[in-house]
């Protein structure tokens, strides 16, 4: 192995973990961000990396092409998605980023990239670069092959999706302790009112099982409907499994446990008065391949 071999390595190492914190935001899939992490390792590869000024910026901007080409082809493939669609969820430490700077642990929240999904791939790419990643407007332009006024008007028309809806994106892990075992207490006490109580007025339950595995086929919605709902599903089926503590995409949340198998994760998101705005419950067998005790 020549030293260059040895250069050309170090530096794709160096970039892993934000091209796959990057590939992950994108696609909202673990096993999609490492395929495409995999892809951009392969593809350099093969150029001569003398050529090279920034290897870093070779590396984004390559990660990123692709995470677009397969995001572009997973919204045609989605179309026929069972129920409610929600990211794979990362469990403690499971992604490959290490999730230790505010900025970054807030942008994984399932409440942000459910708001991610709003944009188009484009869109999604600059907004990430630009406002996650802290790329400026010349670099975002190098990445995605466009002029920085272009990139500025997708970022602008990301900022005005993505903000629409009023939703905490930064949180103290404490806060959402106290709002998980708020929320545990009312649906366990089996009162409605009490559950409905702690709801924002346009809030969402959100429970994907991709027809895979039991859950609502759509989003439910509002206080009262979102509380009878729980309620049913508390008594007819969560009752008696065990509800484990543990970070869900850098985020305080609980994963199901039936037996010795983990057949679902829960997340809450809240406004910033401290009510919940969102509760999304992955179910799909597909995406907790990666869940374990």
């Amino acid at each position: 192995m020549t030293e260059n071999d040895k250069h050309a390595i170090a530096a794709f190492e160096k970039a892993r973990p934000r091209l796959w914190g990057l590939a992950y935001r994108m696609l909202g899939s673990a096993a999609d961000a490492d395929d495409a992490v995999q892809d951009t390792w392969l593809r350099w590869q093969t150029v001569p990396h003398d050529d090279i000024a920034s290897p870093e910026a070779w590396l984004t901007t390559a990660c990123s092409r692709l995470c677009i080409d397969i995001l572009r082809a997973a919204h045609r493939t989605r179309v026929d998605y069972v129920g409610p669609w929600l990211p794979e969820p990362l469990i403690g430490d499971a992604g490959h980023e290490p999730i230790d700077q505010a900025e970054l642990a807030s942008s994984l929240s399932m409440a942000f990239m459910l708001l991610l999904e709003r944009l188009t791939p484009t869109e999604r790419a600059a907004y990430l670069l630009h406002d996650v990643f802290d790329y400026d407007y010349d670099a975002v332009s190098a990445v995605l092959d466009k002029q920085a006024d272009a990139c500025r008007q997708l970022v602008s028309r990301a900022r005005k999706h993505v903000e629409r809806k009023e939703v905490r994106v930064e949180d103290e892990p404490a806060r959402q302790r106290f709002l998980l075992d708020t929320f545990m207490g009312a649906l366990r006490s089996g009162e409605t009112d009490r559950l409905a109580s702690l709801l924002a007025d346009d809030a969402e339950l959100w429970t994907d099982g991709g027809g895979k595995a039991v859950a609502q086929t759509d989003v439910i919605r509002g206080q009262s409907e979102i509380a009878r709902v729980l309620d049913m599903i508390w008594k007819t089926a969560w009752y008696d499994r065990t509800f484990i503590e543990t970070q869900v995409n850098g985020s305080p949340g609980l994963m199901l446990r039936e037996n010795d198998e983990i057949v679902g994760v829960l997340t809450l998101a809240d406004t910033a008065d401290g009510r919940i705005s969102g509760i999304h419950v992955v179910r799909n067998p597909d995406k907790l391949g990666r869940v374990s005790l």
